[in-house]
C-alpha cells in the first residue's frame, strides 16, 4: 500500500507531455547539431559532460565543459532538474519504462547500499582524478601548456563511441538497466554526472514542499519515476530531500489534494531531524548480498570496459550493474525458496521452475564469459604496464641501435613479461585487438625478429584497417629495416585512408625523393606546405630538389625562404649559394659560400671545397 489515505484513483501526470516534448526537442538539437557537421566539416565540440575530462587533463575548454559547470550551478540554485528534463539517457529509460508498462511488466526498483556509491566514484575517476594526476602525478619536466579554446571542431565524433557500440550503450544503459534495476536503474547506479547532481542538490534551496492539505494517499510515491518515497519524506520533513528527485512535478501535478508544490526550503543538507518517527530501515540485501553484488559489479566493469576494443565506460558500468543483479538472483535461486525477476518467477515454494534452470543456464554462462573477459583483460592491461617500464625508446628500436646499446636487468626482465602477458591475452582472445598485435610486435623487434613484428603490425592492420597510427607503425618499421619501396608503398596506402598531415606529405616526399622520384617528391613537398608553410626542413629539401631538376629559379625561391626562416643554417646558405651560381648570380653565390663558411669554419666543406669555389666564382668576373 502506498500511503494511508482513502483516495484510490491516481490521476494521469500533466508534466508527463511537456516534458517528452521537451526531450524530443533535445533529441532534434542534437540531431541538428550532428547535420551541421555534416554539411560544414566543423561545428559546436559536442554538448556531452564527459567532455569536460579533456578539459580538466589537457586544458581544452569544449562546449561540454561548459555545459556541465553551468549544469551545476543550476543545480544549486534550482534543484535536480538537468536529469529529468534534459538528459537523453533519462528521456530513453522513461521511454523504455513505458513500453514495458504497456506490456504489463512494471519494473521494480533494485536497491543496493554499496551500488548507491558508485556514479560519485565514476565521477570522482572522469572529473577529479585527471586533474589531480596531471597536477600531482605527471612528470614534473612536462609542464601544463594551459586552458586553450576548444569550442569548435572538426573532429565531431572523435570521442564517441562507433555507431554498434553506441547503439549497444543505449541498449544496455536503457532497456536492460530499466528491467533489471528500476525505472531509474542507469541513473542510481551508473551515472557519473548524477555522482555530482546528487551533491548538488543537497545544497539547493529549491524543493518539492507541502502544505497541510496533505492526506498521505501515496498518489505521489506512485507516480514517481525516481524511485522517491515521496510521501514519506513530505510527512517526515516538509519536503522532498531525497537527492535522487529530478524535479519532473509528476508528484505535483497528481495529488489531489494540490498539497505538494514545486519551491523553497532548507537545503537538505540542512534538514535536520525528522517532524515524526521513522519506520526502522530494512534493507533489501544482507551486508554478505552486497558484498557479493559489489565484487561481481566490479570485476564485470573493469572486464568489460574496453574489451577487444569495444565497450565505452558506460557501457562497462551498465554491464556491471546487470551481472551483479544477475549473479544475485542466481544466489537467491541456491538459498531462497521463492524467487522472482519483475513478473517472471523463477522459483516458487522451494521448487526451480523451467524460467528458474533457463535463467540460471544463461547466468552461469555470462559469469563464465565475464570471467573469461577478465583473465583476458588482465593480461592485455599487465602487458602493456610492462612494455612501458621497457627502457628502449622508439627511434632506438626501429632503428636498430637497441641491438648494441646495454640495457639493465629491469629493461629485459619488463620485456619478457609483456611479451608473455601479450601472447596469453592473444593465445586466450575470443577476437583479435591491434593493440596485442603491437604488443606483440614489440615484443619480437625486442628480441630481434624484425619479420615477426612486421607479421603482427600487418595483422594489427588487417583488425583496424582504418587507423592511420597502425600505418605509421609500419612505415617505421619498414623503414628500419631499409625496405624502402615497401615502406614507400605503406605510406601510399596510408595517406589513402585518412587526409594527410604536412608531416605525412613531407614524409612521402622524402621516401619518393629516396627513390628516385624527384617530380613526385616536389608534388608531395608543396602539398605539406600548403598545410605548414614554416616548415624549414620541408622547404629546405624541396629548394634542393628543384635544383637537382634543374628548375633552379623555383629552387632559389624555397631557398631563400628556409634561410629566412633558419638565417644560421649552413646547409641552407650552401644550397642557395649553389643555386645562385646555375643562374649565373655569382655575387649572392658568393655572399652565401662566405656566410656559410663564417657559420661554421670548421666544416670539411669550409675547408677544402667552398674557398676554392668562392675563389674561381671572383676569377670568373
Amino acid at each position: 500500500m502506498a500511503g494511508t489515505g482513502s483516495l484510490s484513483g491516481i490521476r494521469k501526470s500533466t508534466r508527463g507531455k511537456w516534458r517528452a516534448a521537451v526531450l524530443i526537442g533535445l533529441h532534434l538539437l542534437i540531431a541538428a547539431h550532428a547535420a551541421h557537421f555534416l554539411m560544414t566539416g566543423r561545428t559546436l565540440s559536442p554538448v556531452e559532460p564527459s567532455e569536460s575530462m579533456y578539459t580538466l587533463e589537457l586544458g581544452y575548454v569544449n562546449a561540454g565543459f561548459v555545459f556541465f559547470a553551468t549544469a551545476l550551478l543550476a543545480t544549486v540554485i534550482f534543484g535536480r532538474f538537468v536529469c529529468g528534463w534534459g538528459c537523453h539517457m533519462v528521456a530513453l529509460q522513461d521511454l523504455c519504462g513505458w513500453f514495458m508498462k504497456k506490456l504489463g511488466i512494471r519494473p521494480r526498483p533494485f536497491r543496493s547500499r554499496l551500488l548507491m556509491w558508485v556514479p560519485l566514484g565514476l565521477a570522482l575517476y572522469m572529473f577529479v582524478w585527471p586533474t589531480f594526476k596531471r597536477v600531482f602525478l605527471s612528470d614534473p619536466q612536462t609542464s601544463f601548456a594551459g586552458f586553450t579554446n576548444q569550442l569548435l571542431t572538426t573532429g565531431f565524433w572523435d570521442t564517441f563511441p562507433g555507431p554498434w557500440f553506441a547503439v549497444l550503450t543505449l541498449a544496455t544503459c536503457g532497456f536492460a538497466a530499466v528491467y533489471f534495476l528500476g525505472s531509474k536503474g542507469f541513473c542510481t547506479y551508473g551515472c557519473p554526472y548524477g555522482g555530482f547532481f546528487v551533491l548538488a542538490d543537497r545544497l539547493s534551496p529549491a524543493r518539492i514542499v507541502v502544505n497541510d492539505a496533505c492526506q498521505q494517499c501515496g498518489h505521489c510515491t506512485a507516480t514517481c519515476t525516481s524511485n522517491v518515497r515521496v510521501h514519506e519524506e513530505v510527512r517526515l520533513y516538509g519536503m522532498v530531500v531525497d537527492p535522487g528527485c529530478m524535479k519532473t512535478s509528476d508528484c505535483v501535478s497528481v495529488c489531489p489534494n494540490d498539497a505538494l508544490s514545486y519551491g523553497f526550503g532548507k537545503p537538505s543538507i540542512l534538514k535536520g531531524a525528522p517532524a515524526a518517527p521513522t519506520r526502522d530501515v530494512r534493507y533489501t540485501l544482507t551486508l554478505g548480498e552486497e558484498i557479493l553484488v559489489g565484487v561481481v559489479f566490479l570485476a564485470s566493469m573493469l572486464a568489460f570496459r574496453g574489451l577487444y576494443d569495444g565497450p565505452p565506460l558506460l557501457m562497462a558500468v551498465g554491464l556491471g550493474g546487470i551481472s551483479a543483479f544477475a549473479a544475485l538472483k542466481l544466489w537467491h535461486l541456491y538459498r531462497r525458496p521463492t524467487v522472482r525477476i519483475q513478473n517472471v518467477v523463477l522459483a516458487m515454494d522451494g521448487k526451480i521452475r523451467r524460467s528458474g534452470w533457463v535463467f540460471a543456464a544463461v547466468t552461469v554462462a555470462w559469469l563464465l564469459f565475464t570471467a573469461h573477459s577478465g583473465f583476458v583483460q588482465w593480461h592485455r592491461e599487465r602487458g602493456q604496464y610492462w612494455l612501458e617500464q621497457t627502457e628502449a625508446t622508439r627511434a632506438e628500436v626501429l632503428g636498430g641501435a637497441h641491438r648494441t646499446r646495454r640495457y639493465s636487468e629491469r629493461h629485459h626482465d619488463a620485456a619478457a613479461r609483456s611479451f608473455a602477458h601479450f601472447r596469453q591475452a592473444d593465445r586466450w582472445g575470443l577476437i583479435d585487438v591491434a593493440e596485442v598485435k603491437l604488443g606483440l610486435a614489440w615484443g619480437h623487434l625486442l628480441s630481434n625478429d624484425p619479420d615477426s613484428a612486421e607479421r603482427e603490425v600487418r595483422a594489427a592492420i588487417a583488425i583496424a584497417p582504418e587507423n592511420p597510427a597502425l600505418h605509421d607503425d609500419l612505415v617505421a618499421l619498414l623503414l628500419g629495416q631499409q625496405k624502402l619501396d615497401e615502406a614507400l608503398s605503406a605510406k601510399q596506402r596510408r595517406l589513402e585512408i585518412a587526409a594527410p598531415s604536412a608531416t605525412d606529405h613531407f614524409q612521402l616526399g622524402g621516401l619518393l625523393a629516396e627513390s628516385g622520384d624527384y617530380e613526385g617528391a616536389v608534388e608531395q613537398y608543396r602539398a605539406g606546405l600548403a598545410l605548414e608553410e614554416h616548415a624549414f626542413d620541408a622547404r629546405y629539401n624541396l629548394g634542393g630538389l628543384l635544383r637537382r631538376l634543374e628548375r633552379h629559379d623555383e629552387a632559389i625561391e624555397q631557398l631563400e625562404i628556409a634561410r629566412n626562416l633558419e638565417p644560421n643554417d649552413f646547409d641552407a646558405r650552401v644550397e642557395l649559394g649553389l643555386a645562385y651560381m646555375a643562374t649565373g648570380a655569382n655575387e649572392k653565390a658568393i655572399r652565401e659560400f662566405e656566410w656559410a663558411i663564417a657559420l661554421n669554419p670548421l666544416a670539411p666543406e669550409s675547408q677544402a671545397y667552398l674557398p676554392g669555389l668562392v675563389r674561381d666564382l671572383r676569377d670568373s668576373q
